[in-house]
Parts: C-alpha cells; sequence; structure tokens
C-alpha cells in the first residue's frame, strides 16, 4: 500500500511539468514564435489586399475592353500602367546588385521585374561577410539602411499598376519583396522607441525582447515574410515554407528556420481560409483525377519532362535576349517601360484576332494578359485543343517577359507553372489522357527546370492536389533535377562565397594556393607587383594545433604551404587574371602526379 501511496504522490508531483511548461519552450523560442504569428497576419493583410485588388482590377478592364468598341483599346491601361511603374521606379530608388555566370555585374532597381530575386538580395545583406568589414558596415544594420515598408508600399502599388492594368505575369514573386520588406520593416529601430513616455514602463521593455539584433533572427522573419506571402496566393502553407527556405538556401534548407516560416505560412493560410469559399488554392479544379501507375503513363511523363526542360531552356535564352534589347538598347526608363506596355499589348491583340478569325477560342486575351489562372482552369477542364494550348505557351512567354523584362513588375512563378500546363494539355490531347493526370506532374517539372525548388514542387502538388500524385510527382522531380541541373530563374542564386561583390566591379575572392607557391612568401612571388591585387586575410591550412585558422592582414613574409587560402581583394578583372594563372599552375601538377605511379614502380 505505501509503494502505491508513494507512485501516486510521484504522479501528482510529475504533474507540475504542467506549470513549468514555459520553462521548456525558452525565452527566444517564445519571441521568434509570436514574431512569426504576428508577421503571418501583417503580410496576409497586405497580400490578400493586392491580390482582391489586382484581380478586381484586371477583371474590370478586361470586360471594359471585351465589351467596348475596339479591342484596340487595351493599350489605354497598359501604357498607362508602365507609366506608373517607371514614376514609381524613379521614387526612392535604391539599387541592388548581382553577378551573371559569365562574372559581370548587373543593377537591379528594387521596384522593376521580378521581385523575388530583390528580396533574395535583400535577405542576404545583414549577412557577416568579409565585404561588409571592408565598407564599415555590419549586421542587421546593413538592411535597414535600405528601404523596409516604403519599398512595401511602392511594390504594391507597381504591382497593382502592372498587373491590374493587363500586364503578364504573376504575382507571387512580387508578394515575396513584400514580405520581405514588411517582416524587415516590423523589427527597424525606430524614434518612437526612443522619445516614448512609457519607454521606461512598457514600450521600452517590450522594444527590447521583439527586437531583432542579429543576423539569424532577422533573416528567420524574412523567411517567414516570404513563406506567409506565398502561402495567401498559393494555399499551401507547407509548399510555401520550403519555397521560402529553398528560394533563400538552394541545397541548404534550414529546419530551425523553415519551422518559423511554417507558423507565419499557416497563419496566412487559415485567415485566407476564413474569408475564401473553398480551399484557397488559386486553381479550380471540380474533381481530382487518379493517375493510373502503368509503364504507358510513365513513358508519356518521361516524354512530358523532357519537354518541359526544353522549354524552360528556351525560356532562360530568350530571357537573356530579352534583357538585352530592353536595358542595352533601351536605357531611359519612360521608353523602356511604354515598349514593354507596346509588346505586351501587341502579341495579345494578335492572339485575339487569330483566335477569332479561326474561332478557336474566345479567351485570346486572358491566353496573353493577367496571370493566366483562366487559361490553366479551362486547360484542367480539357478545354484547350492543342492548337490553343501551344499558340498560349508562345504568346504567354513572350509577353511575360516583355513585361518583365522592360521593368513591369510582375513574377515569373505563376507564368511557370502556366509554361507547364500549357506542354501537359497538348499532350493530354494527342496522347488522349486526361488532362489533370499530366498537368499536375508537368507544374511540377516547370517548378524544378526553371525555379529549381525540387521539394516545394513535390509538396505543392500534394498539398494542392492530394496524395495520389506523391509517386508522378516524384517521378518528374528526378527528371527535373537531371535536365536542369543548378539552372534557376533567379539570377541572384548564383552568387557564391567565394565571389561576392563589394562594389560594382570590386569583388572578394578565396583561391588556394598552387603547389608552385609552397614554402615561398608573397614577397617572393611578388605578388602585388605581378597580379596588381591586394591580400586581405590568410586561411592556413594547419596551425601549430593542428586546426584551419583564419588571419586577416597577414604579414607579407608569412611562408605560405598547399592547401592555404588566400582572400584577395581587387578589380574583377584583375581577379579573373589571377584565376586564369591559377588554373593554369593547377593543370601543371595534374601530368607530374599522373607520372609519378609509372617512375616509382621503373625504380
Amino acid at each position: 500500500m505505501r509503494s502505491i501511496g508513494n507512485a501516486l504522490l510521484d504522479t501528482v508531483k510529475h504533474l507540475n511539468i504542467v506549470r513549468n511548461l514555459p520553462k521548456y519552450f525558452d525565452e527566444e523560442e517564445q519571441r521568434l514564435a509570436v514574431q512569426s504569428v504576428i508577421i503571418g497576419v501583417v503580410v496576409w493583410a497586405i497580400v490578400y489586399s493586392l491580390k482582391t485588388s489586382v484581380h478586381w482590377m484586371f477583371e474590370t478592364i478586361l470586360h471594359f475592353v471585351e465589351e467596348g468598341p475596339s479591342p484596340w483599346l487595351l493599350f489605354i491601361p497598359l501604357l498607362l500602367g508602365s507609366l506608373v511603374v517607371a514614376w514609381l521606379a524613379r521614387v526612392r530608388p535604391s539599387t541592388l546588385y548581382y553577378r551573371d555566370k559569365d562574372d559581370h555585374i548587373h543593377e537591379l532597381n528594387d521596384v522593376e521585374g521580378d521581385g523575388l530575386e530583390r528580396a533574395i538580395s535583400l535577405y542576404y545583406t545583414s549577412e557577416p561577410s568579409f565585404e561588409q568589414a571592408l565598407t564599415g558596415r555590419e549586421g542587421v544594420e546593413v538592411r535597414w539602411e535600405l528601404p523596409t515598408f516604403s519599398l512595401a508600399i511602392r511594390k504594391f502599388l507597381a504591382t497593382l499598376a502592372t498587373m491590374g492594368t493587363g500586364g503578364s505575369g504573376g504575382l507571387e514573386a512580387s508578394v515575396t519583396l513584400i514580405g520581405e520588406s514588411v517582416s524587415a520593416g516590423l523589427f527597424k529601430p525606430r524614434h518612437l522607441a526612443d522619445n516614448s513616455p512609457y519607454q521606461p514602463k512598457f514600450f521600452g521593455r517590450f522594444w527590447n525582447w521583439w527586437y531583432a539584433d542579429k543576423t539569424d533572427h532577422l533573416q528567420t522573419a524574412q523567411l517567414s515574410g516570404i513563406a506567409a506571402a506565398v502561402s495567401v496566393l498559393l494555399g499551401t502553407p507547407f509548399a510555401a515554407a520550403f519555397f521560402a527556405s529553398e528560394v533563400m538556401y538552394r541545397y541548404r534548407p534550414v529546419i530551425e528556420k523553415l519551422v518559423y516560416a511554417l507558423i507565419s505560412a499557416m497563419v496566412a493560410f487559415f485567415l485566407n481560409d476564413l474569408v475564401t469559399e473553398g480551399h484557397p488554392v488559386p486553381f479550380k479544379t471540380e474533381l481530382i483525377f487518379v493517375p493510373p501507375s502503368t509503364l504507358h503513363y510513365f513513358a508519356i511523363l518521361l516524354v512530358l519532362g523532357i519537354c518541359v526542360s526544353l522549354v524552360s531552356q528556351y525560356f532562360r535564352r530568350l530571357r537573356v535576349s530579352f534583357e538585352h534589347g530592353f536595358h542595352e538598347r533601351q536605357p531611359d526608363i519612360w521608353r523602356r517601360h511604354l515598349l514593354g506596355a507596346f509588346v505586351t499589348g501587341s502579341v495579345a491583340l494578335i492572339v485575339h484576332y487569330v483566335t477569332q478569325y479561326f474561332q478557336l477560342t474566345d479567351h485570346g486575351l486572358e491566353m496573353v494578359l493577367g496571370p493566366g489562372e483562366t487559361i490553366v482552369n479551362m486547360a484542367f477542364a480539357g478545354e484547350l485543343t492543342v492548337t490553343v494550348a501551344l499558340m498560349a505557351l508562345v504568346a504567354k512567354m513572350v509577353a511575360t517577359l516583355a513585361t518583365i523584362t522592360s521593368g513591369g513588375s510582375a513574377g515569373l512563378l505563376v507564368p511557370t507553372l502556366f509554361f507547364g500546363t500549357m506542354v501537359a494539355s497538348a499532350l493530354a490531347n494527342v496522347f488522349d489522357y486526361e488532362p489533370m493526370v499530366l498537368i499536375v506532374p508537368a507544374m511540377v517539372a516547370s517548378l524544378v527546370s526553371i525555379a529549381n525548388v525540387p521539394l516545394a514542387a513535390i509538396l505543392f502538388a500534394v498539398e494542392a492536389f492530394g496524395s495520389v500524385y506523391m509517386v508522378p510527382a516524384l517521378f518528374m522531380m528526378v527528371i527535373g533535377t537531371i535536365l536542369a541541373h543548378e539552372q534557376t530563374i533567379y539570377r541572384t542564386q548564383r552568387e557564391t562565397y567565394e565571389s561576392r561583390q563589394i562594389l560594382p566591379g570590386v569583388s572578394v575572392r578565396h583561391l588556394s594556393i598552387p603547389a608552385s607557391w609552397t614554402n615561398q612568401t608573397l614577397i617572393d612571388i611578388d605578388f602585388r607587383r605581378h597580379f596588381d591585387l591586394n591580400v586581405i586575410g590568410l586561411v592556413e591550412y594547419r596551425t601549430n594545433e593542428g586546426r584551419p585558422r583564419m588571419r586577416l592582414g597577414t604579414a607579407s613574409s608569412t611562408v605560405l604551404e598547399e592547401g592555404d587560402t588566400l582572400v584577395v581583394l581587387g578589380r574583377d578583372e584583375k581577379l579573373a587574371e589571377l584565376e586564369a594563372f591559377l588554373e593554369a599552375e593547377y593543370a601543371k601538377k595534374e601530368p607530374r602526379e599522373g607520372k609519378e605511379p609509372t617512375e616509382q614502380s621503373g625504380s
């Protein structure tokens, strides 16, 4: 009896774990969770307002054009919208930079074009690096030197002006920049906090608790804002959180940040669900068709994956041509935006008259203008012929690139889904398949081949269309990953830690020393005179303790060892010359290494 009583007492005593639960959920986790919820609510309110406004405005203008005396009237809103975006791009602009695969530096206006590229650049501004240390800027203050709420407002208005008036593209990329800017702005230090009379009692304590003083905390908030924004539009919170993580980290998803991004995405999803009838997925499907599991079906998926990959490669090359045409040949911002709107409107008119003349469809303008969700829904319903699907694919590709590369505020994510859908719709007609069983895998292939977000692509298919599409989605992910390699439409992802700019044309590189420099010093090599570059650091392969060590401002008399890494600062053209020299030095070593076994065997 005594043992039973002791057991009961222990049971009651251990119930104190409920009372002590806050101790297991530490203060930092509490703060991050609360921040994620608040970010989700604020971002949802802004993005939902933008989505509703864009759809209402676009449908109103489209109805006016279709019911008006002439479809040529569509040029009026398109041209006016382009002028508004050009004006917004000149209001308190901030310039971001990215380096292309040919090592050329390009400028990005913060309002123009694909907002996700800007969001990626802004995400990494607060990350510690040699570049920030050299320019005297470091930490979260670097991000707050750039616009936050003002950028979100300007991007909101620019997207409304572009998409609401008929510009071709998607909303997702634009809202990611809005989500990033809003979440960063929520933690930006304000003078109100310093001047508040209630600061000692309440406001100051709250701000000290709320304030993001570390890069990791700020990036968690930024990732949460991006995930919440995408969740509002796609209605798939898990895919939205993974999309945000994959876009920022490519092959290095960070699970800790992913958790808080998922909290924001789910908050935005539930709020969206409260005000939206039915499941808030952008595409309407009355029935979910179960895909077959035959070899014939998977053989068609293989063909589909190859076709989507070819489309993605063509799209990337076409984008480079359009950017060169708009930015190099038309540097004036006003004429560039007007020209982009004119090209978009001209493509829409051509498609409208062709489809009317041959009686192909009554939705010729919607095949080109706007986000294209109506045409995707028609594809799901099996209402598109092979001719219409291929015409929509080509026309949408040209119009979207004209809108975005000229500076219009729109994104490439929904057009990515649109391209895959059109390819699948054409093949569904050819092979006599239910369109959905090919469209859903094609969407996965598009997201992998063009946007390079494989995990988010699979989760989107499963969340939006059910677990029955898991195997086809996995199959298409493998095909897309093999064919796409590391290609991506988001150019700001291409930069790596070995090559980051400090100023346009000035960079820092991490370069391994060749064997020919072993046991020599920088003085022996005469590094400064030969290469016209500055060595600002040395990563020693081995130290006296047997561990790698970083030295800043290394002495010219330091003896170099094989495996050491030099941190070099200088002009890009000089760095390129040094890299070419080192590659030649590395190549000299390989033949010698290959001959050693023969020489040893001969002896």
